[in-house]
């Protein structure tokens, strides 16, 4: 049985106050490297798994490019990454992290769990896996919706929705 409309509005409201409180809590939350801000995290953590065109580390992160172009440079300005020759094509640079850059992701990671272990103090491992499980499924339903989302062909200024589809309306 699919979820009700009142059980998605309150699942709704409450992941919109969590996701307040978490972007609250990084004004908060210690700073591994005083220069470089946590809003460039996701590309830090995007680079980990290798070299990226900043095109690419703009779709992985659900970014635009300019932000990520700027992120970019700034991760690149403070020595935590680095712009080598893309061997494929040589007019292209790809953003890769350094050994100091790969230091402050082992830094981040190891904060980043020692809160959430005290935040989950009072719950037991099989909760938390199951949070965890639930919170990736979850993930897993936003990434294809945005993927529908990007496929579909944008209709005419003033044309009327015409979808049939239910996920759509």
């Amino acid at each position: 049985m699919p979820i009700t409309l009142e059980a998605a509005s309150t699942l709704s409201t409450t992941l919109v106050r969590v996701i307040k409180l978490i972007k609250g809590m990084r004004h908060h939350a210690p700073t591994p490297h005083p220069e470089v801000d946590a809003s460039a995290y996701p590309v830090l953590f995007t680079i980990a798994s290798g070299p990226k065109r900043v095109s690419e580390l703009a779709d992985c992160t659900h970014s635009d490019v300019s932000t990520v172009s700027r992120q970019a440079s700034n991760l690149v300005n403070q020595g935590v990454a680095t712009k080598v020759t893309d061997p494929d094509d040589g007019r292209v640079q790809l953003i890769t992290l350094t050994a100091e850059g790969q230091a402050l992701l082992e830094a981040v990671k190891g904060q980043r769990s020692q809160w959430f272990q005290s935040l989950l103090a009072d719950w037991t491992s099989e909760e938390a896996a199951e949070f965890t499980a639930y919170l990736d499924r979850f993930g897993d339903a936003l990434e294809a919706s945005r993927a529908r989302a990007l496929t579909r062909t944008p209709a005419p200024p003033g044309a009327p929705h015409t979808s049939t589809d239910p996920q759509e309306n």
